[in-house]
C-alpha cells in the first residue's frame, strides 16, 4: 500500500539500537567461539540500516549508552545514511550488547540489556512519526518500559497519520520471560499493524508447537494484522491477508554462508517494495530475494545494492 503524501522519511524504526558481537567462525554454541566481529545490531536498527542500503530514507528512534559502543552505533548508522536525530544517548545505562554465534541455522546468543529500553516521549517523536511513510517496531523493543509505552503511543500516532505500520513478533523467552505479558502487549500493538513477518520459530514460541503454518498465520490475523508473511526457512514463505489472499513463495536454491540478519534483510526488502507501490505478494517475493542475497555472504548488505535492477530481474 503506497503512501501518497510526501514525507521526510520512508521508514521510522522504533526500538532496539544495540551492538552485535558475532563469532568469526561458524559454531553451534558460544562456548566454542574463539573470537568475535563487531556490528551494529537490533532488529529495528538493522531494518533501517538495510533499507538505507536499498536506497530508502530511514531514521532510528532508539537509545544507546554514552560510551564508545554507543558512539560506534551512531557513527555506523550515519555513515550508512540513516538519520540519527532521534537516537538518544544516555549516561544512565550502557549500550545493550548481543553476543551471537555465526550459524547456518538458528544461532546461539546472549543479550546484555542496557540502554535500549530507555526510549521516552521526548525530542518531538510524534512529529517524527508524522514525517514518516512507514513505522516499524519489534517485540524486543516492546519488552521493557519505558520504551513499551512510548512505542505504543507512537504506533497510535502513526495510525492516526496514515503510516504503513509493521511489527516483527520476534519473541524469545530469554528477552521476555513472561509469555502472558507478551501476549497482552501483542494484542494492544497489533490493532495498529498492517503487516507482520513471524518466523516459524517465533510461532512455536508464542503459540506452542503442533499447528499448521496456516493456523499460525491465522493467529496473527486474529490479533489484527492486515497481512502475515510467515517465513519457514527452506520451506519458503506463507502469505495470508485479512482479505483472504493465500500464497506460498518458494525459495531459491542458494549456498548459505551466514543466517545472521536474514529476517532483517527480508523486512527491509518487503517494506521498501511496499513503499515503492508493489503488491504485498510482490513485496514478500522481493523481501525473500533480499534475504537470500544477505545469507549467501557474511556481513551486511552491500552499499551498492541496486533495488531497481533486482525488481527488473524478478519481473516486477
Amino acid at each position: 500500500m503506497p503512501i501518497e503524501r510526501p514525507r521526510t522519511f520512508d521508514l521510522l524504526a522504533l526500538g532496539e539500537a544495540i551492538v552485535d558481537f558475532i563469532s568469526k567462525q561458524i559454531v553451534s554454541s558460544l562456548k566454542d567461539a574463539a573470537g568475535f566481529e563487531r556490528f551494529v545490531g537490533g532488529e529495528v536498527t538493522n531494518v533501517a540500516f538495510n533499507l538505507s542500503r536499498l536506497g530508502g530514507r530511514s531514521a532510528v528512534v532508539g537509545c544507546v549508552g554514552d560510551d564508545g559502543l554507543g558512539r560506534y552505533v551512531q557513527g555506523q548508522l550515519e555513515r550508512a545514511g540513516v538519520n540519527t536525530d532521534h537516537l538518544r544517548i544516555t549516561s544512565q545505562a550502557p549500550t545493550t550488547l548481543s553476543i551471537v554465534s555465526r550459524q547456518t541455522a538458528t544461532p546461539d546468543f546472549i543479550i546484555y540489556r542496557g540502554a535500549d529500553s530507555q526510549i521516552s516521549l521526548q525530542n518531538n517523536l510524534c512529529q517524527a512519526v508524522k514525517k514518516a511513510r512507514a513505522v516499524h517496531t519489534s517485540a524486543f523493543a516492546l519488552s521493557r518500559e519505558p520504551a513499551r509505552s512510548t512505542i505504543l503511543h507512537l504506533l497510535q500516532t502513526a495510525r492516526e497519520n496514515d503510516c504503513l505500520i509493521s511489527l516483527d513478533p520476534n519473541y524469545h523467552p530469554r528477552i521476555w520471560p513472561d509469555l502472558g505479558d507478551f501476549s497482552s502487549v501483542l494484542k494492544r500493538a497489533f490493532k495498529f499493524v498492517d503487516v507482520t513477518k513471524p518466523s516459524i520459530e517465533d510461532c512455536t514460541r508464542i503459540f506452542g508447537p503442533g499447528l499448521s503454518p496456516e493456523e499460525y498465520a491465522g493467529r496473527f490475523l486474529d490479533c489484527g494484522a492486515g497481512a502475515v508473511a510467515l517465513t519457514m526457512g527452506s520451506q519458503g514463505v506463507l502469505l495470508l491477508t485479512a482479505d483472504g489472499a493465500h500464497h506460498r513463495i518458494t525459495p531459491n536454491d542458494i549456498e548459505v554462508a551466514d543466517v545472521t540478519g536474514a529476517g532483517d534483510a527480508f523486512w527491509s526488502g518487503l517494506l521498501m517494495a511496499l513503499l515503492d507501490g508493489y503488491s504485498i505478494f510482490q513485496a514478500v517475493t522481493f523481501g525473500q530475494r533480499v534475504a537470500e542475497i544477505k545469507i549467501s555472504a557474511v556481513g551486511p548488505l552491500s552499499d551498492s545494492f541496486d533495488r531497481f535492477a533486482l525488481y527488473a530481474n524478478l519481473g516486477m
